[in-house]
């Protein structure tokens, strides 16, 4: 009977554990967050990741309240205050060393004739990459940062890295290659000599914005620095967020 007993409460300690990570990892695929997805096709592609951020923006209305009530919510961020003739803007910055990311909090309340809606705009970056504690970053994102901020929010994520040496074809060939690794088909580019930046649609992802040649929601750009010098690789989705 004691047995049976460890035995039941394994399976029931196994179940919980297995149906907490799927809510998490749910939670992650309904905020359209694709680090990991992006970090997995450079390291296929021997790309050294150097940085990663993610951007959420939320819009709520005028009338509610709860500005202060973010601001209060996130005492730890060091915080700023800026007032123009046409909004007024609260800025809050904190290193997170526990997790190992920068975290930024832009909240900017327009005058009412301006707008009706108050933005809030939160990003992290981090400067490396560690698979293993990424599921706690997740989790931590959905519980201490989105779920505390009211509006269905808007994501942008991006992925920077490099190759150890110049690519071994040219930068549009091999931009258009790791195009196709996210199963999207081109929409529009740019072609220099040093610089490439391809935009593309993929079925993988949901969210999108539309350009004048149709709907976009990954973007890659390549940059060289010169013969024989490695290559920056930006990935962005869905569109890069960071300068390249």
């Amino acid at each position: 009977m004691k047995n049976l007993y460890f035995v039941f409460i394994f399976i029931f300690l196994f179940g919980f554990l297995l149906s907490a990570w799927r809510t998490e990892r749910t939670n992650a695929e309904r905020h359209d967050i694709h680090v990991e997805e992006i970090v997995e096709q450079f390291h296929q592609q021997n790309i050294d990741v150097a940085e990663w951020s993610i951007f959420a923006k939320f819009s709520f209305s005028q009338k509610s309240k709860k500005v202060k009530r973010i601001y209060t919510q996130f005492r730890q961020f060091n915080w700023s205050y800026l007032e123009s003739g046409n909004f007024e803007k609260w800025t809050g910055t904190y290193y997170n060393s526990d997790k190992q990311i920068t975290e930024t909090l832009q909240i900017i309340k327009p005058h009412a004739k301006a707008s009706p809606k108050i933005q809030v705009i939160y990003e992290a970056t981090g400067k490396r990459w560690n698979g293993r504690a990424w599921m706690k970053l997740e989790r931590y994102f959905n519980r201490h940062i989105f779920d505390k901020i009211p509006g269905n929010p808007t994501f942008f994520t991006c992925v920077k890295g490099y190759t150890d040496d110049k690519m071994k074809g040219v930068l549009f060939f091999e931009a258009n290659n790791l195009l196709k690794r996210f199963h999207a088909k081109p929409v529009e580019s740019l072609n220099e000599q040093r610089f490439v930046s391809i935009s593309g649609f993929t079925n993988d992802w949901d969210h999108s914005i539309k350009t004048k040649n149709g709907k976009m929601n990954i973007q890659i750009s390549l940059r060289s620095a010169g013969m024989g010098e490695r290559t920056t690789v930006t990935v962005g989705t869905p569109i890069i967020t960071t300068e390249y």
